[in-house]
């Protein structure tokens, strides 16, 4: 059985300063920092003992040493003052400033003597930076996303600006100080009541957000008092973890609220305890009219009802509700011709506009186990052999090879056969459906509420109209670029066509991993000066075109013909567009 992890400990009390301590502990200080600390003191003492005031020096690195330690562990929120008499003579004051320029001038040979060290040190609200390339849509959001907590150098920043616009007064700077660090306290205190809420034991903080015309995009990171959970790794190296499907969330441009489906973080372990991710909503997700569907829904079923169709009966099927409204093949789009509701008389088209605020409702975290914890119980030997003896009866072979050459109807009775059996296994094992935790996933319960206002960021974003469309006009309608993706509209409503982009270099472009969509692609580190777009059949392509260039001797064949050449043979429509020039 799995371990059993108890993620509801009683919490303790914790004191005014909490909040700032969690922060801190999901970014503790490498050992590379330590290090480099301790060898600038180091050297400042051997520089004191060359100038004869070994004494008074000594006396600073031990009020250094303890200024780095509250610093590193969060121990203290307040801005050491010092005492009195620190503050009596300008000599003294600036005596100490030039120790600790100096403090700052070795530690900062150190780091650049050292780049290990540099680029280990954790940036706290910039998670980002901190998943690097290990993202799926990676790149340098530090030039697009907004940053939602403060660093602790932005606060040293303010404090050296405030010292200096005192004009050198120290009694001023004392008092200003004192009122500053107050402030900053309190602004602190607020942005991390924002931000960053601890439940059970279990802190998430958001860290950036960054909205462009295709998705946004918001980091954050998970950091458990206990070590973290036991976690699939999924083939491309990350952790299989996701917000709950009873998780919500709320824009202030739409009415009501929307649940986080399949929303999946991009992202990694940092340490035992801390996890650093990426959640990405695509737009569509986020002009969804979910009341004006609801009502479409009502008005149509009302419509069935009054032609005598029951959509709840046990033997319904689309085809039949087709061959009952005289179409050909049933959508809800082609309801108006047969004197059906209208889509568009009930859904609003929804914009989402430059700035807007969201109200975010995580209820639970969720991961999968790994293989080797997974207790799903498997498929009961009496139910495989029910399903096989009915399968026998009708002569339909089990044999997956076979599955084309059965006649419609022996599908049909196949694909009933298997239902059966799968909802007797549900009925005997209701936890084991997708979804539910008992035995292949585990769950960090919680209520974690979060505030953020956003504005969106569509500097780099370019949309091109490429109408790789067959005769009737389905097909790729226009293409749009942001810094991190490449998205392909389609209008395909019967489903025939696979559409393709390959880079300039003639390779296919890669997925994201958490776009949930075909359509989309990373564009990472790939040439993108210009791209190649395709409109496949989509089962021509499924079944031959796209094996021949993830085949183990694709490189020998492009010898002759690449993947390319073989599209340009094929393809239904495609469309060579630059992003470089307007040619």
């Amino acid at each position: 059985m799995a371990k059993k992890l108890d993620f509801d400990k009683e919490k303790n009390n914790r004191n005014d300063n909490a909040i700032e301590e969690i922060m801190q502990a999901e970014f503790p200080l490498p050992k590379q920092a330590e290090d480099a600390k301790n060898e600038a003191f180091s050297r400042i003492r051997e520089m004191a003992a060359a100038s004869g005031h070994t004494e008074n020096t000594e006396n600073m690195v031990q009020r250094l040493q303890e200024k780095s330690t509250e610093k590193s562990t969060g121990s203290s929120g307040k801005k050491s003052t010092g005492t009195a008499k620190s503050h009596k003579k300008f000599k003294t004051v600036y005596k100490t400033a030039l120790g600790l320029t100096a403090a700052a001038a070795v530690f900062s040979t150190v780091c650049i003597t050292n780049p290990a060290f540099a680029e280990n040190i954790p940036l706290v609200g910039n998670v980002f930076k901190q998943l690097g390339n290990s993202m799926g849509f990676y790149g340098d959001y530090s030039k697009y996303a907004k940053q939602l907590t403060d660093s602790a150098e932005d606060a040293e920043l303010a404090d050296t600006d405030e010292s200096q616009e005192d004009g050198g007064n120290p009694q001023s700077a004392q008092a200003e100080d004192q009122n500053t660090t107050e402030n900053n306290n309190a602004n602190k205190t607020k942005d991390n009541e924002s931000y960053s809420k601890t439940v059970d034991g279990t802190t998430v903080t958001l860290s950036e957000v960054y909205c462009n015309e295709m998705a946004l995009y918001l980091s954050m990171t998970i950091h458990t008092e206990d070590k973290f959970p036991d976690t699939f790794i999924t083939p491309d190296g990350k952790p299989n973890i996701k917000l709950s499907e009873n998780s919500t969330v709320k824009y202030d441009y739409m009415d009501g609220k929307s649940n986080l489906f399949n929303a999946y973080l991009d992202g990694k372990m940092l340490d035992d305890n801390t996890y650093a991710g990426v959640l990405r909503i695509p737009v569509e997700d986020m002009t969804v009219d979910d009341a004006g569907w609801t009502k479409f829904y009502e008005v149509r079923n009302a419509f069935f009802k009054e032609k005598g169709i029951d959509v709840d009966s046990e033997d319904f099927s689309f085809d039949k509700l087709a061959q009952a409204l005289g179409m050909d093949e049933y959508s809800d789009e082609k309801l108006p011709q047969v004197g059906g509701p209208a889509i568009s008389d009930y859904v609003k088209d929804i914009k989402v506009p430059d700035r807007f605020a969201m109200e975010l409702d995580l209820k639970d975290i969720v991961g999968t186990l790994p293989d080797d914890q997974d207790t799903t119980p498997d498929i009961p030997q009496d139910l495989r052999d029910e399903y096989n003896q009915k399968m026998a009866e009708h002569g339909i072979s089990t044999d997956d090879a076979d599955y084309e050459s059965l006649t419609e109807e022996q599908k049909n009775l196949e694909h009933q056969f298997f239902t059966e059996m799968w909802n007797e296994y549900f009925e005997r094992y209701p936890e084991a459906i997708e979804g539910n935790n008992r035995y292949n996933s585990w769950t960090l319960k919680g209520d974690w509420k979060f505030n953020v206002d956003v504005e969106k960021n569509t500097s780099d974003t370019v949309k091109k109209d490429v109408n790789v469309v067959d005769e009737n006009g389905d097909g790729v309608l226009s293409i749009t670029k942001t810094p991190f993706e490449i998205t392909m509209k389609m209008q395909d409503p019967e489903a025939k066509y696979f559409a393709v982009m390959l880079d300039a270099n003639g390779d296919i472009m890669p997925y994201g991993g958490v776009s949930n969509s075909n359509n989309t692609y990373a564009i990472q580190d790939r040439d993108i000066s210009t791209v190649y777009i395709y409109l496949c059949d989509y089962y021509e392509y499924m079944d031959e075109l796209k094996g021949y260039y993830w085949s183990d001797d694709y490189e020998e064949k492009a010898k002759t013909k690449t993947f390319k050449q073989l599209l340009d043979e094929r393809a239904v429509a495609s469309a060579e567009v630059h992003f470089d020039t307007d040619k």
